[in-house]
């Protein structure tokens, strides 16, 4: 169980194996079967910052006469970060504006968009909703209308989306994406829902708020193996990479990050 801790790294352990390529390229047909089934992947460290808001949020702290897009671009590389997600609540109006401003820069942008739902007797469920690198702007604001999200609530972290999580998280799945619960541990209100989200929804990675939150994980679910991290929730400029997580991925991009934030349910389709 990996610890969180503030402004400090988040590593998120993985198995990793020695290139054994030599081996295969004269072994027997069936030894260099078995020899493919138990390598295990290169992997490669990434950091990243997967909860960052924008100016499409209602109350994200701009710098009067500075262009937010290439900023957060330019202090994302002083802050060492390789990746970083865009997740305005219900809004997807400066993914494409911050993917054309790291386009000549080493920085990935992972299109986001963050809700608010009901579950249970919890009506404050928090999820990050991470896509694919090739989505835009319009695949965000289409994913918002196909989950009924009014276009007059955008940037507005107060609405409470009627749509129930199960249809939520079909659509996300069908738009080929991931749910990241967030912040579920800020509240008691908060915490009474999370048993729910690991026995019933299978999900195994969440954004914690506090460092301490991980002991309950383990004490209640020893058993389970679950990715623990705690990102900025940034809505200023000095707040990005205030909270980071250094992550070993087999695949870079989205796609390595969705091999350890997807559902259980959705790892096994």
């Amino acid at each position: 169980m990996p610890k969180i801790k503030k402004s400090q790294d988040t590593p998120v352990s993985t198995a990793s194996g020695e290139d054994q390529s030599g081996i295969a390229a004269v072994a027997s047909a069936p030894l260099k079967a078995q020899i493919e089934k138990t390598r295990s992947p290169r992997q490669k460290s990434y950091v990243m910052d997967l909860r960052v808001h924008s100016p499409a949020s209602l109350g994200y702290l701009g710098v009067e006469g500075l262009d937010s897009a290439p900023a957060i671009v330019r202090l994302a590389k002083v802050k060492g970060l390789d990746v970083i997600a865009i997740t305005d609540f219900y809004s997807g109006e400066f993914v494409d504006r911050m993917v054309t401003a790291a386009k000549n820069s080493p920085l990935t942008i992972i299109p986001g968009v963050d809700l608010r739902c009901k579950l249970g007797a919890c009506d404050d469920v928090l999820l990050s909703c991470l896509f694919p690198e090739t989505f835009t702007t319009q695949n965000i604001n289409e994913f918002l209308r196909v989950i009924k999200v009014p276009r007059s609530v955008q940037g507005k972290k107060t609405y409470l989306l009627a749509t129930s999580i199960d249809e939520i998280l079909h659509a996300v799945e069908q738009f080929r994406g991931v749910a990241l619960p967030t912040r579920m541990d800020k509240t008691p209100h908060r915490m009474a829902a999370i048993p729910e989200l690991v026995e019933t929804y299978g999900f195994r990675a969440f954004d914690l708020a506090y460092a301490d939150s991980g002991t309950f994980f383990k004490k209640r679910w020893p058993k389970i193996k679950f990715q623990l991290f705690a990102f900025s929730d940034a809505n200023a400029l000095a707040q990005i990479g205030s909270r980071i997580a250094r992550i070993k991925l087999t695949n870079p991009g989205f796609d390595g990050i969705r091999e350890i934030v997807a559902r259980e349910a959705q790892l096994m389709e």
